[in-house]
């Protein structure tokens, strides 16, 4: 079974131990989420925002969750939308092992509650659950701010992976366990950095997914994107192969995935992030960098050498023309490998 097709699984098992304690429309909404193109993770996200929003207007209006019916949200107006998302400005919540945590969310935070709400109402809406959709018209007032994208340079690229190669920015047993893992966290870091792919894009990989013939990888995208190959330049393609020859071994003869933790398995997400955040911290001591930020260095750094947003756009398999502020334009496969080796270029021009 793929990685996606397990993550999948995973999710859609936890939306329904969230289901057990909501309304009994909830199951049915579910139900039409996923006979769309919506991912397993946007689903469950969705749940959980939409538990939050439930289990205030219960608690608010002095009532058990669970007995919350279509009837009840079609009477909700626009200041029972006020108090919820005054209330989600800070508040408290418990974590699982009961401590007390302050919360607050950010405005991009509050427009993702607010479009899993919207989302809700327009299904109930849709099956003639209810004949007033209060939620319709409801705007957030909120400061659109211009996101400001953290990447790294050339420079900074370049320390990011000699750190990997070497460990010094390590120090006692973080160097020690580094020199362990070296080909893996090299090869992970150069994917994402010549690439531009997610994390959970790369953790997904399998052995299979490779051709070497034609230097390519077959990615299971995010949204289940038109394009799943991703082309290797010669820094990832090389970087790869140096750690499947060198330091890819597991006990499990069934295990397919490439890159491995400790014990032999499929890396995980969470693994990736402290991998990242291990070498950057002392690589890039200025700069938060996460493997997101690993993407936005890919795509600043294609864009700065090119000056084609298309061609970026493309390289970066986004889905709608306002992630890139522009119209989304077609670009063929050999300007997607083009893409790849422009890259390469820009991170080794130094070294000539």
């Amino acid at each position: 079974m793929k990685y996606y097709q397990e993550q999948d699984i995973l999710n859609m098992e936890r939306v329904n131990d969230l289901l057990e304690n909501l309304p009994d429309f909830m199951r049915n909404y579910v139900s039409y989420m996923a006979t769309g193109s919506t991912s397993r993770r946007t689903i469950l996200n969705y749940i959980y925002d939409i538990r939050g929003f439930l289990t205030y207007i219960a608690d608010y209006r002095k009532k058990d969750v669970r007995t919350l019916t279509p009837e009840f949200l079609e009477q909700l107006t626009n200041f029972d939308f006020d108090d919820y998302f005054l209330h989600i400005d800070a508040y408290k919540r418990h974590s699982v092992n009961d401590k007390v945590l302050p919360t607050t969310n950010q405005e991009a935070g509050k427009a993702r509650k607010l479009s899993a709400i919207k989302s809700l109402y327009n299904y109930l809406e849709q099956y003639r659950l209810i004949t007033i959709n209060p939620a319709a018209a409801y705007r957030l007032k909120l400061k659109h701010h211009k996101p400001v994208i953290t990447a790294m340079n050339v420079e900074e690229v370049n320390s990011v992976m000699q750190a990997a190669q070497t460990g010094d920015t390590l120090v006692g047993r973080q160097k020690k366990f580094a020199d362990r893992t070296k080909y893996r966290d090299t090869a992970l870091l150069a994917l994402m950095l010549n690439t531009g792919i997610r994390v959970s894009e790369c953790v997904g990989i399998d052995l299979d997914d490779i051709n070497w013939k034609e230097s390519r990888i077959n990615v299971h995208r995010k949204g289940g994107g038109n394009d799943p190959d991703v082309f290797m330049n010669d820094n990832a393609r090389i970087a790869i192969r140096d750690y499947l020859e060198n330091e890819r071994h597991t006990d499990d003869p069934s295990e397919n995935a490439l890159f491995l933790s400790g014990t032999g398995h499929r890396i995980t997400v969470r693994s990736v992030e402290r991998i990242v955040k291990k070498y950057t911290q002392g690589a890039v001591p200025g700069k938060h960098i996460t493997p997101h930020k690993l993407r936005s260095t890919f795509g600043t750094n294609l864009y700065q050498a090119t000056g084609d947003i298309h061609l970026t756009s493309k390289a970066l398999n986004h889905s709608s023309i306002e992630v890139t502020a522009s119209h989304y334009a077609d670009v063929d496969i050999r300007q997607r490998q083009e893409a790849v080796e422009i890259i390469e270029e820009r991170y080794n021009q130094d070294e000539k």
